[in-house]
């Protein structure tokens, strides 16, 4: 746990890569394992569904934002630790939103639905999590938490003289 505390930006990449490789796991799983029912989907649940997954992505960038408004304006707890556990909550919860995207199209694609719906959920779905920047963590800016370079790595593991 004491990487998430000298480099959350790290830690946060991890996590955005793991959601894209368990996006690409839940497509596998729709088109390899899972068969498609031979009755299709009736219109409107597809419709429904279809912008349920395209209103998680849009909350994926906007809600976290607005979720957490009043706390960043609130003087008390304004502390590093609180604004960097806001930071990784926000990060995490967009995460969230886009892979609920992906689920969604994997529902469909069990119901039966058209084929181009469960790949347009697939699609921007994971546009979304590759898109996505979790921005700055706070304190960064300030060398609170300093990212290393590899040659500052190679510096503290070379002999010293």
């Amino acid at each position: 746990m004491e990487s998430s505390l000298k480099s959350p930006a790290l830690t946060m990449r991890i996590l955005k890569y793991a959601f894209v490789v368990s996006a690409f796991l839940f497509i596998y799983m729709a088109f390899q394992i899972l068969e498609q029912p031979d009755q299709r989907a009736s219109q409107p649940i597809e419709i429904v569904i279809t912008f349920a997954g395209l209103a998680c992505v849009l909350g994926g960038f906007v809600l976290p934002r607005v979720i957490f408004q009043r706390a960043e304006r609130s003087p008390q707890n304004n502390s590093a630790e609180a604004q960097l556990k806001r930071w990784m909550t926000k990060g995490i919860l967009s995460l969230a939103y886009f892979e609920a995207c992906i689920l969604f199209g994997l529902v469909l694609h069990v119901l039966g639905a058209r084929v181009w719906l469960v790949d347009l959920l697939f699609g921007v779905g994971i546009a979304a999590e590759l898109i996505w920047s979790p921005g700055k963590p706070p304190g960064a800016e300030g060398g609170e938490f300093p990212q290393s370079s590899a040659s500052d790595r190679r510096a503290a593991h070379s002999p010293r003289q």
